[in-house]
């Protein structure tokens, strides 16, 4: 029986998904510049040619890897979408993100190897700036509007302690209690912005 166009869509995705994951993989362990598309392909399990029926180049499938972890992180926030970040949506964020972290924990120590690598640092910086000014945006928004005194360095506080956390759950998931270290979090942006 032929297969239905979402049957395809499927297939090309669960491939896609597939290679993204192996090259994650490899990229994590390897290094990014030390991994060649004929390795992904291998350790996936599939050919060279369909690799690239998928992906264009290795450089493709790192900027959709990146794509994809900015997404997952930053589609938590503004849930309705307003432009106007309120404290439920800050809270909801935060605890989303831990909850990635929970879920897929080998996948986020992947993830955040890859950024640490020197020579894919230059492009995460450039696609992070580009992602993120909205975002700071909305949090700067949201910590003038809890009456923070001084929300530039209350911003920069607080996304510091963010991406600190989040870190810090994926180097060293066993030092502290996750859902611990999420209530502390959570308590500790609200003290900074109310003073």
């Amino acid at each position: 029986m032929p297969r239905s166009p979402k049957q395809y869509d499927d297939i090309r995705k669960h491939k896609k998904e597939l290679i993204m994951g192996v090259a994650l993989e490899l990229f994590a362990e390897n290094g990014y510049h030390s991994t060649s598309m004929s390795q992904i392909a291998k350790k996936a399990g599939i050919s060279k040619g369909l690799t690239y029926n998928y992906f264009e180049s290795k450089s493709e499938i790192l900027n959709e890897l990146m794509e994809h972890g900015f997404n997952e992180i930053y589609d938590n926030l503004d849930i309705n979408h307003d432009g106007i970040l309120n404290e439920e949506e800050f809270i909801f964020f935060i605890k989303q993100n831990f909850k990635l972290l929970r879920e897929n924990m080998q996948h986020w120590k992947l993830f955040f190897s890859l950024l640490l690598q020197p020579k894919v640092s230059a492009t995460f910086g450039q696609k992070y700036e580009e992602k993120a000014g909205p975002i700071f945006n909305l949090f700067f928004e949201f910590i003038k509007s809890m009456g923070s005194k001084n929300p530039e360095s209350d911003l920069m506080a607080i996304s510091s302690m963010l991406e600190g956390a989040f870190l810090y759950c994926v180097a060293a998931p066993d030092v502290f209690p996750m859902d611990k270290l999420e209530e502390a979090v959570i308590s500790s942006c609200f003290k900074i912005v109310k003073g």
